[in-house]
């Protein structure tokens, strides 16, 4: 599992959450902190080369300490003999960092924080997120602030029924689910007109057989864009997660564009789970 951080209160706080979500599973967590490269220094001048090189030992330094602190509290909470952890730096831009970890070390589940430090620590890790979403293959768990004591009785699912063949893809949502004796809700939203069609229908039996050892709710929800749909019934519904494929070219693919993105992440107040469908 790796945890993206720029130390800030909100990282810690995605870090907390994934030691609780995880707490009965064996992992390895890899804290990682990427240090964007420093504009290069001019090809002249000795005082300004070595300025440029005092700057860049100082930041290293700088981020090395912030690691072995963030390790340190963690290491200070409760033990648990299933989780080790490992710290690194990556020199690279936030998200070839996380893009070129995950392929390294072959991770399962990213888990960021939504909202990112303020200040001169700023890594925009928040802003990030949704272009992760989009270029990431592996799982995402997106964490917004105050998400540690949320009630994981009900876990939302928000799906076109675009996908007829799901595989294994599901199963850490099962794993969770199941942890936590959680009820899935199925939310679908549509025009109001719309009616299921008979692939749609057949795609949405697919999903309930993929999630057949769950207990199942689902809702229809009519005549609202398919953000706002998603974000009450959130909302209304209290959820402890909501989860959502990201299917290239799918009817969710708005949820993630441009214009929505920074939105969906920023007044979703729920972790979200994300399954990039193409990478399977």
């Amino acid at each position: 599992i790796l945890l993206p951080t720029d130390f800030s209160t909100n990282s810690w706080e995605a870090t907390l959450y994934a030691l609780k979500l995880f707490k009965d599973q064996a992992c390895t967590f890899y804290i990682m902190h990427s240090l964007e490269p420093l504009v290069s220094a001019p090809s002249t001048g000795v005082s300004s080369k070595r300025a440029y090189e005092a700057i860049s030992k100082s930041r290293l330094n700088e981020s090395n300490l912030e690691l072995e602190k963030e390790l340190n509290k963690i290491l200070e909470l409760p033990k648990n003999n299933k989780h080790t952890f490992e710290t690194m730096i990556v020199h690279d831009y936030f998200l070839s960092a996380v893009h070129s970890t995950v392929k390294k070390l072959n991770c399962d589940v990213v888990i960021v924080g939504t909202k990112g430090a303020s200040g001169i620590k700023e890594m925009t890790i928040g802003s990030n997120t949704a272009n992760l979403i989009n270029k990431q293959a592996c799982t995402i768990i997106a964490v917004p602030e105050n998400s540690l004591n949320r009630d994981m009785q009900e876990i939302g699912f928000a799906s076109d029924f675009s996908i007829s063949n799901y595989g294994n893809e599901l199963d850490l949502l099962k794993e969770i689910a199941t942890a936590n004796a959680s009820r899935i809700s199925l939310v679908h939203v549509v025009n109001k007109n719309d009616e299921l069609t008979t692939e749609l229908r057949a795609n949405k039996l697919a999903l309930e057989m993929a999630l057949n050892s769950l207990p199942i709710d689902f809702y229809r929800i009519t005549d609202v864009a398919i953000e706002v749909g998603i974000r009450v019934f959130s909302e209304s519904r209290n959820l402890g997660m909501l989860c959502i494929i990201n299917k290239k070219r799918s009817f969710f693919e708005k949820l993630f564009s441009k214009s929505n993105s920074k939105s969906i992440s920023s007044h979703i107040s729920v972790p979200l789970i994300i399954f990039n469908h193409s990478a399977f």
